[in-house]
C-alpha cells in the first residue's frame, strides 16, 4: 500500500490571500450583522420604554427615570447632551431632602417641563411646611421661585456623559433606516473588492491512496 503526500509545491500566493481575504470577509459581515441588530433591538426597547413611560418624564428602566440634559446650567456635574438617572421620590420624601441634593422638578405644578438643580437652602414656614431654595451649578443666581415638595419628582442619583446623544439617537426612526443602508452597503463593498480566485488556486483531485 503506498500512501500518496500533498505537493506543496503547486502552492501559490493567492492561496494565502484568499484565504486572508476569506476570513476578512467573514469578520466584517459579523460585525456588520451583529452591530445592526444591536442598534435595532436599542431602538426598539427605547421607542417602548418612551411609550410606557408616555414620553413625558423620559425612559422608566427598573424603577429609574433617564432624563436627557439639555442645557447647561449644572455644568460641571452634567453638560447638555449627558444623561441623568432619578429616583423617585414620594410626597413624604420630598420633604426631607437636604442642601446640595440634586432634584428634578416641574417648573410649576401644570407645566410638565422638568429642571434638575441643586438645593442651595432649606426653609420652613411658621406652620413647620418645608420649601427650597435651588440653583444650577452654573449660574450666578438661585432660581427666582421657591420650591414646594409638591413639584418634585425625584432625586438625580448618577449621569451618564454623552448618554443623552444616545439615547436621542437611538429614538430616532431615520438612524435605523441609516444603519440598514450602511450595512448593504458595506456587504456590497466587501463583495467588490474581494480579489479574482486564481486559476491555480483550483482545488484538484487525487487518489490520496492506493493499493497495489
Amino acid at each position: 500500500m503506498t500512501i500518496a503526500l500533498h505537493d506543496d509545491s503547486t502552492r501559490t500566493p493567492w492561496h494565502d490571500i484568499s484565504f486572508v481575504t476569506h476570513v476578512a470577509t467573514r469578520c466584517v459581515r459579523a460585525f456588520c450583522t451583529g452591530a445592526l441588530i444591536t442598534f435595532a433591538a436599542l431602538t426598539v426597547m427605547l421607542v417602548g420604554l418612551d411609550r410606557l413611560s408616555g414620553g413625558e418624564a423620559g425612559l422608566s428602566i427598573l424603577g429609574r427615570e433617564v432624563l436627557i440634559v439639555r442645557s447647561g446650567s449644572m455644568v460641571p456635574q452634567f453638560a447638555t447632551g449627558d444623561a441623568v438617572i432619578i429616583r423617585p421620590v414620594s410626597r413624604g420624601e420630598a420633604t426631607e431632602l437636604i442642601r446640595g441634593d440634586i432634584v428634578t422638578f416641574r417648573t410649576s405644578v401644570d407645566n410638565p417641563t422638568l429642571v434638575s438643580h441643586r438645593i442651595v437652602e432649606v426653609t420652613r414656614d411658621a406652620q413647620g411646611g418645608v420649601a427650597y431654595v435651588t440653583r444650577g451649578d452654573a449660574n450666578a443666581s438661585r432660581d427666582s421661585t421657591v420650591l414646594e415638595p409638591d413639584r418634585i419628582v425625584g432625586v438625580v442619583t448618577t449621569h451618564v456623559s454623552r448618554g443623552g446623544y444616545i439615547l436621542h439617537a437611538l429614538q430616532e426612526p431615520r438612524l435605523l433606516l441609516t444603519l440598514v443602508i450602511a450595512f448593504i452597503f458595506a456587504n456590497l463593498a466587501v463583495l467588490m473588492t474581494r480579489p479574482p480566485v486564481h486559476p491555480e488556486t483550483q482545488p484538484t483531485t487525487e487518489k490520496d491512496m492506493s493499493h497495489e
